[in-house]
């Protein structure tokens, strides 16, 4: 697999939009999981999805 570098700038609301290349790349569709590590910020494919609390 060949490498991407791509710089891309925050929008005035602080939007980043993920280029198509990397969504079809990673196979990623309507959500990603957004990962802070030591190292960086990591994109993934979510394994699961957070649900509501229900109010008691």
């Amino acid at each position: 697999m060949q490498p991407i570098g791509i710089i891309k700038e925050f929008d005035k609301l602080g939007r980043l939009v993920i280029p198509k290349e990397l969504k079809k790349r990673y196979h990623f569709t309507d959500s990603v999981e957004i990962i802070a590590t030591k190292d960086g910020i990591l994109l993934k494919n979510p394994t699961y999805f957070l649900a509501e609390r229900e109010q008691k």
